[in-house]
């Protein structure tokens, strides 16, 4: 069973990041989507989404195989969830009511799911009634059944669909079975395209986290008005620093925005949980390929940013910012399967 491919896929708004895993092995790629392929963490067009994957799966060599999914962020909702202490059938009856306050629609047209948290307080005293605490999804069912078609008909069947807290919570605990002994405590960035992600993973929980409503998007903007070019252009010229233009003045003040909106929640944390360990961040997406914002944000939040790789180091395969997401879809969760 180790040497069993397996494929992970994390959906953007701008790219397609992949990490395939075969033995020993492992390989990443990004693929930019069509144009209007993809709006808001929304897909416009599946018939063409579908023809998108055959053709990249075709152009890359892509091995068939099991698959994992990171979901757009937009389209799941994931939340630290306490409830009384119940049977399973109880909790999947009242799970989809946790979120009545999050959700568009009726609860019965989302699907719900959970991951049970380990206790970390004293057991309840007599009298007292018994809680459970976890991490608790829901997504549209309709919006899984698109998912589920369309990988399918790129040639893709899918085995899991993770919402990326999830994900990152695999990548910390990877990470922690890996060192023993080490703090359990992760902070992720995410520098998305539409936004970027602030996550704190504290053991097997997501314990605060924010969306700052600026990206690459905003850098790709500016990189064409500086340079008079296209979307298409700006997005190259971003990624190969043409004539210096990630160090101009207009790009500067995007990275101290994001800075300083990460700092806030970093200082809420610090402050709220006095005894941290947090001895980094670990930047990921595709504004993490650009050193002056990676820079900006180790001066701004007084944190080094780690690599990335070193969450699973314990299998000797590497992790590249870009795809973490990809490798958490496809390969944790594979191989927790396989275990």
């Amino acid at each position: 069973m180790g040497n069993r491919r397996k494929i992970g896929f994390d959906l953007g708004n701008h790219s397609l990041k992949i990490a395939v895993s075969k033995g020993d092995k492992r390989e990443y790629h990004q693929v930019l989507l069509p144009e209007n392929l993809m709006e808001e963490d929304q897909i416009t067009m599946p018939h063409a989404f579908s023809a998108f994957l055959k053709k990249t799966k075709k152009e890359l060599g892509l091995p068939k195989g099991e698959a994992g999914l990171v979901l757009p962020g937009g389209q799941v909702i994931c939340r630290l969830v306490t409830m009384p202490r119940m049977l399973e059938s109880q909790l999947l009856l009242n799970l989809p009511y946790e979120f009545s306050d999050f959700i568009r629609g009726e609860p019965h047209q989302y699907h719900c799911d959970y991951a049970m948290c380990r206790p970390t307080g004293p057991e309840p005293e007599e009298g007292e009634e018994a809680e459970m605490t976890m991490m608790a999804a829901a997504v549209e069912k309709r919006q899984v059944q698109e998912y589920v078609s369309m990988f399918a008909a790129g040639g893709f069947p899918l085995k899991r669909i993770l919402p990326q807290e999830m994900a990152l919570i695999q990548l910390a605990e990877a990470y922690t079975k890996a060192h023993p002994g080490e703090s359990e405590e992760f902070c992720f960035i995410d520098l998305g395209y539409l936004s970027t992600r602030i996550f704190v993973v504290q053991g097997d929980r997501i314990k605060t986290t924010r969306r700052i409503p600026v990206g690459c998007r905003q850098l790709d903007s500016v990189v064409a008005d500086v340079l008079n070019v296209d979307g298409f252009l700006a997005d190259s010229y971003k990624r190969s620093n043409y004539q210096g233009i990630l160090e101009h003045p207009r790009c500067v003040e995007i990275y101290e925005h994001i800075a300083v909106e990460a700092l806030k929640l970093i200082n809420f944390y610090h402050f709220t949980y006095r005894q941290n360990q947090l001895a980094g961040v670990y930047l990921l997406g595709g504004g993490a390929a650009i050193a002056p914002l990676r820079k900006m944000l180790e001066e701004t939040l007084g944190l080094p940013a780690l690599p990335v790789e070193g969450l699973m180091g314990a299998s000797g395969q590497p992790v590249d910012n870009i795809g973490a997401l990809a490798c958490a879809a496809g390969l944790i969760a594979c191989e927790e399967e396989e275990g």
